[in-house]
């Protein structure tokens, strides 16, 4: 029997089913929000969507140094070095926690300054200002689940993870229920706060696993070194610019697709609980990737790569059609709970399976990407990253401002970026040395 890590479906599916499960958790949560904010108004659903993308985009940050974090983790775990996990997690969380309080005065600052003047409809502006005050100090448990995250991610133990998001899950839920419209009534500021109770919670039970698990070693007051610090730094930035880049890139897309209409706007929405719903798969495999792929190459057994990867793909190929099959067969069905005209629903059953073609796509180009970041090599997937955001930026201009169209052809744009970073990834793959990198 080979020693270390297990490349098989049952140890891949082991690893990713519980972060699947919890992010399918976070899908019926926007789910949730959505269906209950579009019963208060349609610029409810409009101005907190658009204040949540916004919101996930500068999380991007502690994404990208959390997910490097994982990388690093696993790294060590690969090469023997166990002890150095819990470092790591000390030295992450004290960084994430300050960065973490300079978004929220970030955020703050852009509220003071009119941000929300960039939209076409008032109503849409000022919810947005609404939700956004409160949803802000999100930042801060959430980072601190980040970093929780990244630490079980790279020590290749993931059921307290789908623990956490379930109770994230519930929480904000039931959360939705007695604060949008419920027994408290207050709109899309009830929903911004059922979003920040249910990460405090869960942050909390991440936090009381971790130290229950850990005992008195995560207390010690062992940190990283400057050195070890800024080589962290180094490897996190290009993915930190790569996935705020990404989402930054796709919150403009909804901030155009507002200047064509609120029906538009509205039906992307709709489009993009759904198009969370195919994520919650590739969610779990690309994190499982990053793992295998550094924790591999820790071993020196990099010559199992290729094979290894061919199985996730089947896995994130297979788990995206089982869940989303409907975006394509019954796009209607699954939209009709949030329109009451025939214009809005007709345009959703147009948009949703476009939406399921794109994530074909992306099943194969995501593990490609969460492949190379793996490896270490967080420029050249920034690199690609940026090509794919190019073409796509200059698509959804074309579709929005330029040269205006129906909002399921606007949604064309994803087939050019999926496209776009497949071939990237699939060129350096191919080309390239890409296993031997040190971090």
């Amino acid at each position: 029997m080979k020693a270390g890590l297990s490349t098989n479906y049952s140890a891949i599916l082991k690893l990713a089913l519980p972060v699947s499960a919890g992010t399918f958790t976070q899908f019926l949560v926007v789910l949730t929000d959505n269906l209950f904010l579009s019963q208060v108004s349609d610029a409810a659903l409009n101005g907190a969507g658009n204040a949540g993308i916004l919101y996930i985009t500068l999380a991007m940050v502690g994404q990208g140094l959390s997910s490097c974090g994982q990388i690093l983790i696993a790294r060590r775990m690969g090469e023997g070095r166990s002890e150095r996990a819990l470092v790591l997690l000390r030295t992450g969380l004290v960084g994430m926690l300050g960065i973490g309080l300079v978004l929220v005065a970030t955020v703050q600052a852009g509220l003071y300054f009119g941000f929300s003047e960039v939209f076409r409809d008032g109503m849409t502006g000022q919810v947005f200002t609404e939700f956004m005050s409160i949803r802000k100090w999100g930042f801060l448990p959430g980072f601190v689940m980040l970093m929780i995250y990244a630490f079980y991610m790279g020590t290749a133990r993931s059921k307290v993870l789908m623990i956490s998001m379930i109770t994230v899950g519930l929480v904000n839920i039931i959360g939705d229920a007695l604060l949008i419209n419920g027994v408290w009534s207050l709109g899309a500021r009830g929903a911004a706060w059922a979003s920040l109770l249910a990460e405090s919670v869960g942050a909390s039970v991440l936090l009381i696993a971790v130290i229950r698990n850990n005992r008195r070693a995560f207390w010690e007051r062992t940190f990283l070194n400057k050195e070890e610090v800024m080589n962290w730094v180094n490897l996190a930035l290009p993915l930190v610019l790569q996935l705020t880049l990404t989402l930054g890139t796709w919150s403009m897309f909804f901030f155009l697709v507002e200047q064509v209409g609120v029906l538009e706007l509205k039906v992307s929405h709709v489009a993009r609980n759904y198009f969370m719903l195919a994520f919650t798969v590739a969610q779990g495999v690309n994190q499982t990737t990053r793992t295998f792929v550094s924790t591999l190459l820790g071993e020196a057994r990099g010559s199992e790569l290729p094979h290894t990867l061919k199985r996730l793909f089947t896995v994130n190929l297979i788990g995206i059609v089982l869940l989303s099959h409907g975006l394509f067969i019954y796009p209607e069905w699954l939209a009709a709970p949030f329109f009451n005209d025939a214009e809005g629903l007709e345009a959703a059953g147009k948009t949703l399976p476009v939406i399921f073609l794109a994530m074909l796509i992306y099943s194969g180009s995501s593990v490609m990407l969460s492949a190379i970041q793996g490896s270490g090599h967080t420029r050249t997937a920034l690199a690609i990253e940026v090509s794919a955001i190019l073409v796509y930026s200059v698509c959804a201009f074309s579709f929005t401002l330029w040269w205006p169209q129906p909002v399921w052809r606007i949604w064309w744009v994803e087939f050019s970026y999926f496209s776009t970073m497949g071939a990237g990834c699939a060129w350096f793959l191919l080309r390239r040395d890409w296993r031997s990198k040190q971090i």
